[in-house]
């Protein structure tokens, strides 16, 4: 399969299949453009020129005839458009894995492992290794041992397991918002975001605390930590807060990004009468009304750790499984006001 066959399947120029499989931040075209060309990519498992591939990784020139491939799985939602942020890591795997000659052969959530269709995907697919998006139960993690020797889970919490991880960690990412809303000046914080088992929950708290800060439940909503739950999060402050906080953490972008939709329809002014901090720095954060102060990961490194952490398992270099933590980074934009 060639550039010029993928580009008449997606219905673009062989220039634009080109500059987007190439794109260094995944930005070049339009997501529409962008995920036509990468669905065509998927489905016929196209890897670039095997003998280029075969110099990049050090090995001389094989006789198989299939690219080695690997899977994506998703463990905290069904979709990836409900995630943009993990949206954003899993293509960025889909490059890094292109660029060193693997195929991503198969996508799916654990949500769905249950169905006889998918199982049958997951057998006939003979994929190399997996990488696991967000957390997961030992349940899943037992289904997983059992389809795959190579595994790399990606996510902001390190989980008790033996597989190799990438993780940028969100208790960090958590204080480090908490603690730039004080230093402007905030006294009442609330949170939009889950609670239980939820280290940016914990992280929240303890800032709290440390710094004799109130914490009440009257700030605190309890919610799916997707655009739904940041919509009804935010419905629920408004229901309940009473003082209303000065700023509120919000446990992700897109929860955010809902929230804010939510306390704009009711007239409260961002960053004016309320600031809004999140975390992740996905694309939609720089581009809403105020743009989002938030903590931004390293999506794309994220994803390039842990394409080569598989193949370095794939490829039998290494047994001890490895950890690899990688930093957050505050990125102050509009929504948070000074009140000091």
């Amino acid at each position: 399969m060639t550039l010029k066959q993928i580009a008449a399947m997606a219905d673009v120029s062989i220039s634009t299949v080109s500059r987007i499989l190439n794109s260094p931040d995944n930005s070049f075209a339009s997501k529409e453009v962008r995920d036509r060309v990468w669905k065509v990519v998927k489905e016929i498992g196209y890897v670039p020129n095997q003998s280029a591939r075969e110099l990049k990784l050090g090995k001389s020139t094989s006789k198989r005839n299939a690219p080695p491939s690997i899977s994506c799985i998703l463990g905290r939602t069904k979709h990836l458009d409900d995630d943009p942020f993990f949206a954003q890591i899993s293509r960025a795997i889909e490059q890094q894995a292109l660029d060193l000659g693997y195929a991503m052969h198969l996508s799916y959530s654990l949500f769905d492992i249950d169905t006889d269709a998918l199982l049958a995907q997951i057998e006939s697919a003979h994929t190399d290794g997996a990488i696991i998006l967000g957390r997961f139960s030992n349940d899943s993690m037992n289904f997983l041992e059992q389809h795959y020797k190579n595994l790399v889970y990606v996510g902001r919490n390190v989980i008790d397991a033996s597989c190799d991880q990438v993780i940028c960690d969100g208790y960090e990412a958590t204080q480090t918002a908490i603690m730039h809303l004080i230093a402007t000046g905030h006294k009442r914080i609330g949170y939009i975001g889950e609670t239980t088992n939820e280290v940016r929950y914990e992280a929240y708290c303890d800032i709290l605390q440390k710094y004799g800060l109130e914490h009440s439940e009257k700030w605190v909503s309890n919610c799916p930590q997707n655009g739904s739950g940041g919509y009804q999060g935010a419905e629920q402050l408004l229901a309940k807060a009473s003082p209303f906080p000065t700023a509120v953490f919000c446990s992700n972008d897109i929860v955010a990004i809902a929230a804010l939709r939510r306390f704009t329809e009711e007239k409260i002014k961002v960053p004016e009468q309320l600031s809004i901090i999140s975390m992740d720095n996905i694309e939609l954060s720089g581009y809403v009304s105020p743009m989002l102060t938030t903590v931004g990961m390293p999506i794309v490194e994220m994803g390039n750790w842990a394409v080569q952490l598989l193949i370095d398992r794939i490829q039998k270099r290494r047994k001890l499984p490895a950890k690899v933590l990688l930093p957050s980074k505050l990125i102050i934009r509009e929504s948070v006001a000074s009140l000091s």
